[in-house]
């Protein structure tokens, strides 16, 4: 049965832009994408803002039109509930029903969603669809290792909370996916860590957490938007969206914009990892929570390390496995591997 028929009623179809007279070409049709807001865990408030400014984005853009897979009525806790969820995704993701579409946005989805066949589902991303995930999406199928692998990262907690301002940086201030953001900027939303089966050779992180300008200040890397290829596929995603303010602001609209036109492949740009600079940023971050536990002068330190990284970018990397443990430790046990980090960077 064809997903428009069973979710008619949920399901709303964004019309393709009309081109304006005289374009010398005929743009590419609407690309056809499964808009999943289902959860199983937390349910985020700003989802149906998203689902509009998602639907919006896509009219306005003539890129795409949705196809959503929303939560059924009644009470989730209830055993017929459950089962009509089950039914909903075995149709949503059956193979014939998948092969309508290109690609697959998840829209802050929590918990464990009753997928029938995962690995069917993430070697149909690889066939060469999109997979677009939005904040949560990356607090999802948690028992799964194969969907952590593809998305990235698996979240494990947010000490940078919904109502803090936070600091950022962009890595490549001219990648189309991050342009729109300033070099460094901050913004109010709530920020993910994620758990050990994040792989920086996976991804190329286009946007992180500026440790030294942002409260909590933990030694390890916290990566916020990133890309990657995934066999022929492509996956884009963001970790901002918890807020509704985010949602409704217009450089986070054009962020996503770009996100979601590149994983359809209607545009361009970088995607092969870059671990070294994660590496960079990783240390950057280490730096700024021993500066303030040893009442260390953080500038000084930065400017002798990025100093070191700008002249062997390999430095960077080559220290990151002595700095993992410090996530493990509680802060008075990471004061002597702070202290061997600092004489590192004085020598």
């Amino acid at each position: 049965m064809p997903l428009r028929a069973f979710l008619l009623a949920s399901m709303i179809g964004i019309t393709a832009a009309i081109p304006a007279a005289g374009d010398a070409e005929e743009p590419s049709p609407p690309a056809r994408l499964l808009c999943v807001s289902v959860t199983t865990g937390f349910r985020h408030g700003s989802i149906g803002t998203a689902e509009g400014v998602l639907e919006e984005i896509g009219r306005q853009q003539g890129c795409y039109h949705l196809d959503y897979l929303r939560m059924p009525e009644g009470d989730k806790n209830d055993a017929a509930w459950r089962k009509n969820l089950v039914s909903l995704f075995a149709t949503a993701f059956a193979p014939e029903t998948l092969a309508e579409f290109d690609g697959v946005m998840f829209v802050s989805t929590t918990g464990e969603l009753p997928l029938p066949d995962l690995d069917g589902f993430l070697d149909w991303i690889r066939s060469g669809k999109a997979f677009i995930g939005f904040h949560a999406a990356s607090d999802t199928l948690k028992s799964s290792d194969a969907y952590v692998e593809m998305i990235g990262g698996h979240f494990a907690g947010h000490p940078w909370n919904a109502g803090g301002e936070h600091g950022f940086v962009v890595h490549e201030p001219a990648h189309r996916l991050a342009a729109m953001y300033p070099r460094r900027f901050r913004w109010r939303d709530e920020i993910y860590q994620y758990d050990a089966r994040y792989k920086p050779e996976n991804v190329r992180v286009l946007i992180s957490l500026d440790m030294a300008a942002s409260t909590p200040k933990h030694p390890w890397h916290v990566p916020v938007s990133w890309v990657r290829d995934y066999g022929e596929g492509r996956v884009f995603y963001t970790n901002f969206g918890h807020n509704e303010t985010t949602w409704k602001d217009p450089v986070f609209q054009k962020h996503a914009r770009e996100g979601i036109a590149w994983a359809l492949r209607r545009s361009e740009a970088a995607a092969e990892p870059n671990p070294e600079v994660q590496a960079a940023e990783y240390l950057r971050s280490v730096l700024a929570a021993a500066a303030e536990q040893l009442s260390a002068d953080h500038d000084a330190l930065r400017a002798k390390a990025d100093a070191k990284i700008a002249a062997d970018p390999g430095w960077a990397v080559a220290l990151r496995p002595t700095l993992l443990p410090l996530r493990a430790m509680k802060p008075p046990a990471r004061a002597a591997i702070y202290k061997e980090l600092l004489a590192e960077i004085q020598r």
